[in-house]
């Protein structure tokens, strides 16, 4: 923008203008908090614009009231609302929100403004103060949103972190551009810098405030994809998460020729456990089963909930032989460690059957058939064991008589 355009701008008119932006998106973000009354940090966002505007309308009439309320107290207001936008950014990741800082910086500033204007008046150093604590919020801002996050979230939070670090820059700018003489104190409140800090801060709210509704838009959406696909209970994947989540996977381990193992796991006795405790304490063994199970598994293998008590896991890239040796591993860890959250010490084991596609293929079902008949061969050789799945030439006569008898076991819960 050149200076001949900046000189043909008013700033009041664009102080003004600015208010009527922070007072829209105020309306827009305390319409968010109604409407999302438990999503975390949007009143904050709401509470802290709301205060941006009570100190812009302060400022901009400072030829009409005292300073004392044009300049004190409209910094104050201004440094408490950005204060509170970071507490709201916090408390959207879940962090701690030291409640105190963002007051306590505002007394702060408005003492030293106080100081800078009734015994010391000094126009150049009260600029400087109110640019550097209003900067730094905004830069502390930008340092809660540009974190790592998966997509989409991470175009909402780095798009806002990227205004709020620009215009962090900016206000912070303003008092090194005084001292080199570049803002000269009689352009401190009207010069080219201030129209451009008046400019850019209609341009971070609007953008601002976009970012932060499209954060909690995709928070809300993640929350919705989360229902969809995790079992209530476990917090586990769901059957058809399940399903369409492995059937993927068998795809890519089939293109690539690497072994993936399945494998169903069964709570013993559970219906024994839900009726002498209760369901209560029956749901408390499937989440302390699901965590044994979850602290010996990696990060692309799949754990989910078939139906009951019964749970499945998706190894890629492990052979019989290795998939074995981590069913027995999770048999033991469930085995060996009653759930600390039980009411009561509970001895939980579970029957595992696993299934490889190097003998059995790449289709789900197929695996499944397979280790479901390994499962119940495990549970009529007496339960909490492990047992592979025989290759197709096993004989189909003992696998029919072994899932008769595991019927019949479990009907009498022996």
């Amino acid at each position: 923008m050149s200076a001949h355009m900046l000189a043909d701008l008013d700033i009041k008119t664009l102080t003004v203008t600015l208010t009527v932006v922070t007072l829209a998106v105020t309306l827009l973000l305390a319409l968010a908090a109604w409407q999302a009354p438990a999503e975390r940090g949007v009143r904050q966002w709401a509470l802290g614009n709301a205060s941006l505007m009570l100190g812009l309308l302060l400022n901009i009439n400072q030829d009409r009231i005292p300073h004392g309320l044009s300049i004190i107290l409209a910094n104050g207001l201004m440094t408490l609302g950005l204060g509170l936008v970071w507490l709201g950014l916090r408390q959207f990741r879940s962090r701690t929100q030291p409640q105190w800082a963002p007051i306590a910086v505002s007394l702060i500033t408005m003492l030293l403004l106080w100081v800078f204007r009734y015994q010391i008046d000094n126009l150049t150093v009260r600029y400087a103060i109110s640019s550097l604590v209003l900067g730094g919020f905004c830069l502390l801002c930008a340092t809660e949103l540009l974190v790592a996050e998966r997509p989409p979230m991470r175009t909402a939070s780095w798009f806002s972190g990227i205004i709020a670090l620009t215009y962090g820059f900016i206000l912070v700018a303003r008092p090194a551009a005084s001292l080199t003489g570049w803002n000269s104190p009689n352009d401190l409140l009207g010069g080219p810098l201030q129209l451009i800090t008046v400019l850019g801060a209609m341009a971070a709210q609007i953008g601002m405030a976009c970012g932060l509704i499209l954060m909690t838009h995709y928070r809300h959406l993640d929350s919705l994809r989360r229902l969809s696909e995790l079992d209530p209970l476990t917090e586990t994947l769901n059957r058809r998460s399940l399903l369409l989540q492995a059937e993927q996977l068998l795809r890519r381990m089939a293109a690539s020729n690497e072994p993936l193992t399945l494998i169903m796991l069964d709570a013993d006795h559970f219906k024994h456990i839900n009726d002498e405790f209760g369901h209560q304490i029956g749901d408390e063994v499937l989440c302390h089963l699901v965590n044994r199970v979850r602290l010996l598994l990696r990060g692309r293998d799949l754990l989910g909930r078939f139906g009951g008590e019964e749970f499945i896991v998706v190894l890629p890239g492990l052979d019989s032989v290795d998939a074995g040796q981590v069913a027995e591993r999770i048999r033991q860890s469930i085995c060996q460690h009653e759930g600390q959250s039980l009411q009561r010490p509970i001895h939980v084991s579970v029957s595992l059957g696993v299934a490889c596609s190097e003998h059995h293929g790449y289709d789900f079902n197929t695996l499944l058939g397979a280790a479901d008949a390994a499962l119940y061969r495990a549970k009529a050789l007496g339960r909490n064991r492990v047992e592979l799945a025989p290759g197709p030439d096993g004989a189909p006569q003992e696998q029919v008589a072994l899932r008769l008898l595991s019927h019949f076991r479990h009907n009498l819960d022996v």
